[in-house]
């Protein structure tokens, strides 16, 4: 009665069929973000001694223990469904090490790939006896946490769109549009605290948000709860600082403008006090980390990328870092999803009830949108967004969809149904190949070792079209078929040959498609037998 109960509700059935899908893509990346998760559960603390050398972002501190270099606030949240699934993953390790002995230690390490890094990665995994602890860890992180996370930022844009009047058919194909259609589909796929910081900045805003045509006073658990995500956002990466500080002065500034200064002030106490848990944790985790709660990781960590630039790789901002998390082959947020580009189209001059976001918030999103496009491109560590695809500016991705929501609730079926098919198509085939961006770095290194801009190469324009991830993306599907990224995987570390070609994959998604058209049809027919 509880499931039924869930599909009963259009918003239990979006969910529902989220999960499923993303689950569906997830990956086998075993990110820097797993393994102070495994210490944590094991050791219970964040030291990484004993993954030193599996991941390049595990350094060795000056104490002699190893950490990463990142904040491990997405590592506490992964901690939680793996410490639940530990039995299972400490038995799959008893047996890969079982088995290990049995072979003398010379185990197949066999991964047939063009990635040399992957290879070695999954030589050292194999032969420490925890291919399938960390194969099945993966799949634990996205099945019980990235893809929840993404799956609710998609049923609170429908809330959205339905409380700007947006009709339910238009809200759920623009809601179905935005999970599939856009980088949420691509980042659910693996742990990463890029897409939590998204959901907890855009959970954050819709706490903070009132209609226009009613006084604007959100109330005080409202301001407490969006404190604390605001203060995740930050604990999550220091990135964070940006989207909290915009939405945060949301709030202070509509409610100055309705109440006064006093008012306004008095009011955002709680919004202030709901941020100490994430903060005090981030100079917590630091001080246990590294000695002094004021020490981020990238400041102790070796030498890496762009550390040589400004102050540890942060630096003026750049034009060309600006352009290429917009527009770059291999990780701009409008290569990754063109549909975005709609969102900028002008709404001026029509009124706050014709707008699915009203003025207001119109303006809070162009300042949040514009403040941490230039806080990215001060970001160095931006260029090495080659081998990850779009991920800084994800963050963005619910407040640029919304503004192309302005356009497409009111375009024609028709219309609707082509950008969404071509929008899913393409996002399908970045998730489906995951491709590297290996060609586009190699361009960049020969061109500072010509001392020439890389757009001043030869054949610059010819690699583009030809050998970056969305031309090789969709040569692979036309040759290769349907893929699954970690049935590819399976497919290129075994033997078998029964994992191998399209067939496999596309019954996995017939059966999955089947799934949830049954979940809708089944959540329709209670809901309309429930309003009888």
């Amino acid at each position: 009665m509880r499931l039924l109960s869930t599909v009963g509700t259009v918003q239990g059935r979006l969910f529902l069929i989220c999960v499923l899908v993303y689950s569906a893509f997830f990956t086998t990346n075993v990110v820097r973000e797993h393994y102070p998760a495994f210490s944590l559960i094991d050791h219970g603390n964040f030291r990484v001694d004993e993954y030193l050398g599996f991941h390049s972002d595990i350094f060795q501190h000056s104490d002699g223990h190893s950490y990463i270099d990142s904040n491990v606030l997405t590592s506490v949240f992964a901690a939680v469904p793996l410490l639940v699934f530990d039995p299972v993953l400490d038995a799959l390790e008893r047996h890969s090490k079982a088995k290990l002995r049995e072979q003398g230690g010379q185990a197949d390490t066999t991964y047939d790939t063009k990635y040399k890094n992957r290879r070695e990665m999954f030589r050292k995994v194999k032969l420490a006896g925890k291919d399938l602890r960390f194969g099945a860890a993966t799949a634990i992180t996205s099945v019980f946490l990235t893809a929840p996370i993404a799956a609710l930022c998609v049923v609170l844009l429908y809330g959205f769109l339905r409380g700007r009047a947006v009709p339910e058919p238009r809200a759920v194909a623009l809601s179905l549009l935005f999970a599939f259609g856009s980088p949420i589909f691509y980042r659910a796929a693996h742990l990463n605290q890029n897409l939590l910081l998204m959901a907890a900045t855009f959970g954050a805003f819709l706490l903070l948000y009132q209609a226009p045509g009613v006084p604007y006073d959100p109330s005080v658990k409202c301001r407490a709860w969006a404190g604390v995500l605001l203060g995740l956002t930050f604990a999550f990466d220091y990135s964070g600082a940006v989207p909290a500080g915009v939405v945060g002065a949301y709030y202070v500034v509509s409610r100055i403008r309705e109440a006064g200064f006093m008012r306004g002030v008095k009011g955002s106490i709680p919004l202030v006090l709901g941020t100490v848990p994430g903060v005090a944790f981030l100079l917590w985790s630091q001080w246990a980390e590294f000695g002094n709660p004021f020490t981020p990781a990238q400041f102790v960590m070796k030498a890496a990328h762009y550390t040589n630039e400004g102050v540890r790789g942060m630096a003026a901002p750049s034009l060309e870092i600006f352009t290429k998390n917009l527009v770059s082959p291999g990780w701009g947020v409008y290569t990754f999803a063109p549909v975005l580009l709609v969102g900028l189209v002008p709404m001026i001059g029509k009124p706050d009830a014709q707008l699915v976001v009203p003025h207001r918030e119109r303006w809070l999103f162009i300042v949040l949108i514009a403040l941490f496009l230039v806080f990215c491109a001060m970001n160095r560590y931006s260029l090495m967004q080659f081998n990850t695809g779009c991920r800084y500016l994800v963050v963005l991705v619910p407040f640029m969809f919304l503004q192309a929501c302005d356009t497409l609730a009111h375009v024609s079926p028709r219309a609707l149904r082509i950008i969404t098919v071509l929008a899913v198509l393409h996002s399908l085939v970045m998730c489906m190949t995951r491709e590297v961006n290996n060609s586009e770095r190699t361009l960049r290194e020969r061109a500072e070792a010509a001392g020439v801009h890389e757009y001043q190469l030869p054949d610059y324009w010819s690699v583009i079209l030809t050998q970056t991830p969305i031309p090789v993306g969709y040569r692979r599907i036309a040759d290769e078929g349907i893929q699954l990224p970690w049935l590819t995987v399976l497919s290129q570390t075994s033997k078998s040959t029964r994992l191998k070609g399209p067939v496999l994959p596309s019954l996995i998604l017939l059966f999955v498609f089947g799934i949830c058209v049954a979940i809708w049809q089944l959540g329709a027919r209670y809901e309309v037998r429930g309003k009888q």
